[in-house]
């Protein structure tokens, strides 16, 4: 047991346990833009009224080097109580897209994932009511937004 851990100590705690890594790349941001719209036509019901799909060009910040890219957004409102951000990120994960933890953020109200395809970044951000905790009474305002925002992904990008 004790060589396990001193093996586990020799590769720093950096790299134990090794970050996931994608499966998948696309010819194209265009491309990887169809492949994320695919994912969000599968995981949400076009015949719902209770949701809005719309996509549009974007600009992004990336957070940790001073750069932006064009890009584009897929938004998802989704106006019952049901928010599935979690299917979206499944949906990406299952495609080949790997977790990039240094945009993770969760909170009340919203959460923040970003996925790496081996040359595109996707941040996935879910926003909703979450809710008063100084009033108990406080009833929170159902559904979401879900935004999935697609970029070319920076080597760089990674915090230091």
């Amino acid at each position: 047991m004790v060589g396990c851990c001193l093996a586990i100590l020799a590769l720093g705690a950096e790299s134990w346990p090794p970050p996931p890594q994608p499966t998948v790349r696309y010819a194209s941001l265009e491309a990887a833009r169809d492949s994320i719209g695919a994912i969000v036509f599968r995981t949400f019901d076009r015949t719902d009224t209770t949701l809005q799909i719309t996509r549009e060009p974007a600009t992004f910040e990336y957070l940790y080097v001073k750069a932006t890219a064009r890009g584009w957004a897929f938004h998802v409102t989704v106006k019952d109580t049901l928010c599935p951000l979690a299917d979206v990120e499944k949906g990406l994960t299952d495609a080949g897209w790997a977790e990039s933890f240094g945009y993770s953020a969760d909170g009340t109200d919203g959460s923040n994932m970003g996925y790496v395809s081996k040359n595109f970044f996707c941040l996935v951000e879910g926003v909703w009511d979450g809710g008063d905790d100084s009033d108990d009474t406080y009833v929170p305002k159902p559904g979401c937004t879900v935004t999935l925002t697609c970029v070319p992904r920076r080597e760089d990008d990674v915090p230091r």
